[in-house]
Parts: C-alpha cells; structure tokens; sequence
C-alpha cells in the first residue's frame, strides 16, 4: 500500500490537497484578471490612481494581507484564509489594471501564454523530482532579496544597461521558487497529515506562495518581451 492510498484513509489525500490548492490559485488569476478588466474598462482606474501615493498605498494593502494570512494561519478560520487570498487577488487587479496602457493587450496575452507554459513545467519538476530541494530554500531567498535591492537602487541609478539582465534572473529565480513551492506543499501535506482544517487553511497559504509565484514570472516576462518588442 502506498503512502497515497494510505492518506486517503481521513478522506483528504495529497491528491485531494493539491486539487484545493491549484483550484484556489486558479480562482485567484481569475479574480484578478476580472477586477483588472472591469477597473480598466469602466475607467475606474483614472479614480484610483488619481489619489496621490496610490501605487504605494497598493501595495501596502498586499503586503498587510500576506502578513496577517501567513503570521495568523494557524489561529484563523478557513474561511478568514480565503477573505484574505481573495482580497489580495483583488488588490493585484486593481493594480494590474494599467498594465495593458503599457504593454498591450496582444503582447499581456504572449507573456500569459508564456508564463503557463513555464509555469507548469516547474511545478511538474517540483512534484516529481526525487531530489531534495529544502536546501535551495535560503539560496532563493537570498538571491531574490538582492535582486529587490538591485531594482529600489535603479529607482535612483540608471541600471538599464543590465535591465534585460536583471528581467531574466527574476524570471529563473521565479521559476525555481515555483519548483521549490510545490515540493514544500508536498511537506507540509505530509507535516499535517490528518489535520483536514489545517491542511485546508494550508491549501490557501500554498495557493498564495504559487499565486505570487506567476504573477511574478508574468511580470518580468512581460517586461523581456517589451524590451524586446522595441529593440
């Protein structure tokens, strides 16, 4: 008997866990692609980002959300879990709102293609792969720290020379955390095991890790095919 079958004695399977998590994280693209659409064509957008400091405000918003669902998983209510990842989604629409302004809805709809293809590809290896990856964990975080400082220091230095540079490294660290976080979620399946209401609420937090984790190769994709689309 294998370790599945032998889960799927309390009714909630690996299976089962991984079916949440992707279905929340597909609902939170949906949401988020939704709100953008309505923000930008009913011109609601023009409201928002009139407000002075509203991309700042923006992303503060999120980052609250992920810090309340994160710290306070475990003494919330599944459904609180849910608010929040969904309220979070929503936020990233309305801050997504503007980005067919910038790009273009042709060269969005390209990067989105792109970025499901890598996407899944990732998460295959991550799900699969029998090599231990809990040991890239810090490595990813690091690298990703630096590349955050490097992108607050171009807000002041002029650092489009390695611009495309730096678009590609974010694109690939993405892509490993996306690895990373799929076998993680396999852990803390494994960690809780038994729990059904933790693992539901621990569904929604991997949901969140994967959420970020595409928007975020989407964006920097979207980025490389700009660049290139002018060159």
């Amino acid at each position: 008997m294998n370790r599945e079958t032998v889960s799927g004695v309390g009714g909630y399977t690996l299976s089962r866990h991984m079916m949440h998590t992707f279905l929340w994280m597909t609902a939170g693209l949906a949401v988020t692609a939704l709100v953008a659409a309505v923000t930008l064509l009913s011109g609601l957008w023009i409201t928002i980002f009139s407000i002075p400091f509203a991309s700042i405000i923006l992303v503060v918003a999120e980052l609250g959300v992920v810090i309340a669902l994160t710290s306070r998983l475990d003494r919330m209510q599944v459904s609180t879990a849910r608010i929040l990842f969904l309220a979070y989604s929503v936020l990233t629409g309305i801050t997504f709102s503007v980005l067919p302004l910038a790009y273009g809805i042709s060269t969005m709809f390209i990067a989105f293609g792109f970025t499901a293809l890598m996407f899944g590809s990732m998460a295959v290896i991550g799900m699969t792969t029998q090599k231990d990856l809990s040991g890239l964990g810090p490595i990813l975080m690091t690298g990703l720290i630096t590349m955050i400082i490097m992108t607050v220091v171009g807000w002041f230095i002029d650092l489009s020379a390695i611009e495309m540079v730096l678009n590609y490294v974010m694109v690939g660290l993405f892509l490993a955390l996306t690895a990373y976080d799929m076998q993680k979620m396999r852990a803390i399946y494994y960690s809780f095991e038994g729990d059904e209401m933790m693992l539901s609420k621990l569904s929604i937090y991997s949901a969140l890790d994967l959420y970020l984790d595409f928007i975020n190769i989407f964006l920097y994709v979207l980025r490389i095919l700009a660049r290139n689309s002018k060159n």
